[in-house]
């Protein structure tokens, strides 16, 4: 299988839980949902077209947090207006929302999510890889929200290798059906800080769920996630990843 590596990079991040209501909690790292979209918008295309291009039967995403992250709460101020009339009258009319941000632990540095991407369809993919490799957009990547511009950076186009091994320390996010499937534990790893996102999964032609949310399980400190057990794994030797796609 041929794959292609960027990171996304940016200051800040907020991907919003889609169980929220009157405060914006964040997940740590973007769903599934949320990277097509960007890979979407890479190649140019339309909000609302994409959905069966980029499904699970389709393409095979995986991401990998770089960067040790941590979360603080702001509150914003949003317009109150419940129709397009309202929005002249924003200067008197506001609500207050508490938004849960993600930040780098040090915050002299850039937050790094890397995105692992494949696709049975070779124009597709070839499309995606002339952009990214050239480190070109039509339409600029941005971490949840418009406010937190990001930028994209190349970092590996070539093969996967599949292999079949017993306990290892994934560099990816992983899901919890993965781990239950292959009767694998997860285990304690120095430094790690480990957490479980309930994130939507994909959509259908009408941006209606197509699959119901899935668990993942993701490591915010030292980047690695430590499993016990026999399982598939994709390494890729050149930049050190051992990674499992989010649809497996």
């Amino acid at each position: 299988m041929e794959v292609l590596v960027f990171d996304l990079i940016g200051k800040m991040a907020h991907f919003r839980k889609y169980y929220t209501n009157s405060s914006s909690l964040s997940y740590y790292f973007p769903p599934r949902t949320t990277i097509t979209g960007i890979i979407a918008g890479i190649i140019g295309l339309e909000r609302d077209t994409y959905y069966e291009i980029f499904s699970d039967e389709n393409c095979k995403i995986s991401v990998s947090i770089k960067t040790p992250l941590r979360k603080k709460i702001n509150t914003v101020n949003y317009v109150w207006a419940e129709n397009i009339k309202h929005v002249n009258l924003s200067m008197k009319q506001h609500t207050q929302v508490p938004l849960e941000i993600i930040l780098p632990e040090d915050y002299s540095k850039l937050i790094i999510y890397r995105i692992f991407f494949a696709h049975k369809d070779p124009k597709i993919f070839e499309k995606v890889k002339e952009m990214v490799t050239k480190g070109r957009v039509c339409f600029p990547p941005y971490l949840g929200l418009s406010e937190f511009v990001g930028n994209i950076e190349y970092i590996y186009l070539g093969k996967v290798e599949e292999r079949e091994v017993e306990n290892v320390e994934f560099t990816s996010v992983v899901s919890v059906d993965y781990i239950k499937n292959n009767q694998c534990t997860i285990e304690p790893l120095e430094g790690a800080l480990y957490i479980k996102e309930l994130m939507p999964f994909s959509f259908d032609s009408k941006r209606v769920l197509k699959n119901s949310p899935k668990e993942f399980i993701g490591e915010i400190k030292v980047g690695k996630i430590k499993i016990k057990g026999k399982c598939k794994i994709y390494i890729i030797e050149e930049i050190g990843e051992k990674l499992v796609f989010m649809e497996e």
